[in-house]
């Protein structure tokens, strides 16, 4: 358990920071291809991503303070993996693999001629 937290807190705020760089690199990429009928709007596409990334945060904050702060020797900074670890590690999935699937839905939308759901 130990080495899972370990890793969460190294590469938590890397992908959480990744995903964030990469959220309006995504949308250009998918707004300068070739030329789709319907576009995604900008404000729903940021409100999904980011607001998957808030409740993601949260949930993995809970989970990586329970897991910290659940061993016997846990000392008084063990909240710290939650908030600086698992928390930042499941909000930048989160965001990414949000965006990366309204883009998908949009540009299976725009193929096929329909209206995004």
């Amino acid at each position: 358990m130990n080495t899972l937290l370990n890793f969460s807190m190294s590469a938590g705020p890397v992908i959480l920071g990744l995903a964030l760089i990469l959220l309006p690199m995504f949308y250009l990429s998918r707004r300068s291809s070739n030329a789709p009928k319907k576009r995604l709007p900008l404000p729903f596409y940021l409100f999904a991503s980011l607001g998957s990334g808030v409740l993601f945060y949260g949930l993995g904050t809970a989970a990586g303070i329970g897991l910290a702060c659940s061993a016997d020797n846990a000392g008084n900074l063990c909240g710290l993996a939650g908030f600086f670890g698992l928390g930042p590690l499941l909000a930048g999935l989160a965001i990414a693999g949000t965006a990366l699937w309204l883009l998908r839905q949009a540009r299976r939308a725009a193929d096929s001629g329909a209206a995004p759901k």
